[in-house]
């Protein structure tokens, strides 16, 4: 309990409030005690001129300097009195206030009773700012200021009334008691006022902080609903999966055309819950918003391509073709979440396969050129074919509240594209419906950010450009967009019909063909009676063609009757996986035919600190036939590909001495500048991640290889680059 001050509002009743102020007010008193000192020491240099310094004088001034260390030590030693106790440290820290206004105002009494000088009126003046400033101070203590002020102000004020002889001295006295009276009065305002203040702040933190316990509680207990139905998902998903996998086996094992089709029936619906209970866990984490969207850099083309070619099974299984159009404006590599992006898109085109009813399933990826000048937004266009489903019940799946589900409408046909709209939405996406007909379209124009790294780790092999090509029985939007594809790489593309080609008196010699194989099993089985013709025509009329089945993943059983060599395309197929299969057919042919890969007129730099690496690499180079000069820093190498003109390629080893590969190749890059030159800088690299591919890029690489490298990777590397 404190002798001077008695909590009354509720935050005076809050230690820690209390506490703030208390150290708060002992450190603003510890300058008003030294400056005490100092005008002290200033009156008696002026009174000097009067009279020699009385011996009271010292004492008083000793007085002074104990008081300014006592409150020195009270401040240094705060924390550790506090925690004796609070009461006990304020009603010291208030009385050592009393007591230094009590020496100071008998100081200027006893120096005011003797020889005047003008002076003094500085020593009046100093007292009136310092009850000024104490006014704020012990007002905070409640009624302890009207004790403060009545110490420091009305000895001096009766002095004047009763003692003093000089002109005025009554006024003077009565003006020290008036503004006693109003300090009083004003300390009252304003301790009402900050503790009021003060007392709603508390409020009002007491009820923020009842809001984020029950904030918090809400969470914890939606988490844990959350986490327990994610267990009861991963229950059942679990014996499901495998469940599909013991299918899966019988299903190759079993000849019996009628279990053939049970089992394909069990998988099939074995698959279609296992996508029911994945896009539960999405609608779940959309709904709570567990996660949101993170941009990094990534390579857009070949995200969704994969993406295609993962769903080309499903899409098989449903009968149903899938082809997709990429058109070549749409930057490769772009500023998204790559996972969400897979996610909603994946989505997207489960529920077009779910929903299609015959025909092809069309995607197209280009830009929206209808957004406003400056801003670059991806144009995903899903197309199928359904007559029983409504533009509206489109819109309203896609624009559905995912917290309110209605209870009078069945959405479990529907629940796919509403997670996959939620997932575009969270990347501020638009999607809209349209029809014509019963072909329906989902349109999707989703902003992107097309990153300053463009450099593709793309290229075809130089050595595809003049080959020619035969697209037999394709779509026509498959042949358009492998025709175009092709094109790009400098073939030779002709789309044929298979009865057109086996109706001609000779086949034209061509060095790939591409045979499109029906979806349906019925269908397939008596196309591929006239693949068989067309391969013993082959035989005779160009050996040397590489025959391709394009087909489904599902198909390659009906394979087994064909006796000559073929190579499978799944579809629909990727870029990348396209040129790799031409590129392995290819090898397998210069292979047979015993002939080693050579570039002779090929000048490489490698770049190597590595001895055991640089002379392996260079070993394999040199059974190209290629030239090869080495290095072991990035200095030496950008150095030598400045100064030397003639080199065809740099393998560029990442983390090297004295500069590494990355800083070696901005410095060649900045070099290049304003030259029109490209010297193709390949990164080789131990760490095969995206964070050290987009590195790679930024610096201004063009590809790179991991370590360790073999001797078909470094062709297909040099073929790439050199040709």
């Amino acid at each position: 309990m404190s002798w001077f001050f008695t909590p009354q509002h509720k935050a005076q009743k809050d230690r820690a409030i209390l506490k703030r102020i208390d150290e708060t007010l002992s450190r603003q008193g510890l300058p008003s005690a030294v400056l005490h000192f100092v005008v002290f020491l200033l009156l008696e240099w002026q009174w000097l001129s009067v009279e020699p310094t009385p011996n009271a004088s010292y004492v008083f001034g000793l007085a002074l300097v104990i008081m300014a260390a006592w409150r020195f030590i009270m401040i240094a030693q705060f924390t550790d009195w506090y925690a004796r106790g609070p009461a006990r440290w304020r009603d010291t820290f208030i009385l050592s206030g009393f007591l230094h206004a009590a020496v100071w105002t008998a100081y200027l009494i006893y120096r005011l009773s003797g020889p005047e000088h003008p002076i003094a009126l500085l020593g009046l003046l100093y007292t009136l700012s310092v009850a000024a400033g104490g006014t704020f101070v012990y007002s905070l203590y409640g009624r302890t200021v009207r004790f403060y002020l009545a110490v420091l102000l009305l000895p001096i004020g009766v002095y004047y009334l009763l003692f003093s002889d000089s002109q005025g001295h009554i006024w003077f006295g009565l003006t020290l008691v008036a503004v006693y009276v109003y300090l009083v009065s004003t300390a009252g305002r304003v301790s009402e006022l900050v503790w009021s203040f003060l007392t709603q702040n508390h409020e009002l933190k007491m009820r923020f902080k009842a809001l984020e316990e029950a904030r918090e509680e809400n969470v914890i207990q939606a988490t844990t609903n959350r986490r327990f139905v994610n267990q009861l998902l991963h229950r059942v998903k679990t014996p499901l999966s495998g469940l599909l996998g013991v299918i899966g086996m019988l299903s190759h094992d079993e000849q019996s055309t009628e279990h053939q089709g049970m089992l394909s029936i069990a998988q099939r619906s074995g698959h279609s819950i296992l996508d029911l209970v994945t896009d539960l866990e999405a609608f779940i984490e959309q709904r709570d918003q567990s996660r949101v969207p993170q941009a990094i850099v990534f390579n857009l083309r070949k995200t969704l391509e994969h993406a295609l070619s993962d769903m080309g099974s499903k899409a098989h299984e449903h009968g149903l073709e899938l082809a997709y159009l990429y058109h070549p404006s749409v930057p490769e590599r772009i500023e998204l979440d790559p996972q969400w992006l897979s996610n909603a898109f994946r989505r997207l085109l489960d529920f077009t396969l779910d929903s299609a009813e015959e025909g092809e399933i069309t995607v197209r990826i280009a830009m929206d050129t209808e957004t406003e000048q400056g801003q670059d937004n991806l144009l995903l266009s899903f197309y199928f074919v359904n007559s029983e489903v409504s533009d509206d019940d489109l819109r309203a799946a896609i624009n559905r509240n995912m917290n309110s589900l209605p209870e009078d409408e069945d959405v479990s046909d529907q629940l796919t594209l509403m997670v996959a709209a939620a997932q575009f939405k969270a990347m501020q996406a638009i999607l809209t419906v349209s029809s014509r007909g019963d072909l329906r379209k989902i349109r999707v124009s989703l902003p992107i950010q097309a990153s300053s790294q463009q450099a593709s780790s793309f290229r075809p092999a130089k050595y595809m450009s003049g080959r020619s090509v035969m697209l037999i029985d394709l779509s026509p939007i498959t042949e358009r967009a492998l025709s175009a594809e092709f094109y790009s790489w400098d073939m030779i593309a002709s789309t044929w019909t298979m009865d057109r080609l086996m109706e001609t008196d000779r086949l034209t010699p061509t060095d790939f063909i591409l045979i499109n194989i029906p979806v349906a099993d019925a269908h397939a089985q008596s196309y591929l009676e006239q693949v068989k013709l067309l391969q013993v025509r082959l035989q005779t009329e160009a050996p040397a063609t590489k025959v391709f089945l394009y087909a489904s993943q599902l198909q390659r059983g009906l394979f087994s009757t064909l006796t000559d060599e073929f190579s499978f395309i799944e579809k629909p197929v990727a870029r990348d996986e396209l040129l790799h299969v031409l590129r392995q057919s290819h090898s397998e042919t210069r292979l047979d035919a015993g002939v080693e890969y050579r570039c002779n007129n090929v000048r490489v730099l490698l770049a190597e600190d590595n001895m055991v690496n640089q002379k392996v690499v260079a070993r394999l180079l040199n059974r190209m036939g290629a030239t090869v000069d080495t290095c072991v820093n990035g200095l030496e190498a950008s150095r030598q590909a400045v100064q030397d003109q003639t080199y065809d390629l740099v393998i560029m080893d990442c983390l090297m001495p004295r500069m590494d590969g990355l800083e070696a190749t901005r410095i060649i890059r900045q070099r290049e500048l304003g030259t029109g030159k490209h010297l193709p800088i390949i990164a080789l690299t131990g760490e095969d991640t995206p964070e050290q591919e987009r590195a790679c890029l930024a610096a201004g690489m063009d590809d790179f290889i991991p370590k360790p490298i073999t001797y078909e990777n470094l062709i297909t590397l040099i073929q790439r680059w050199v040709g």
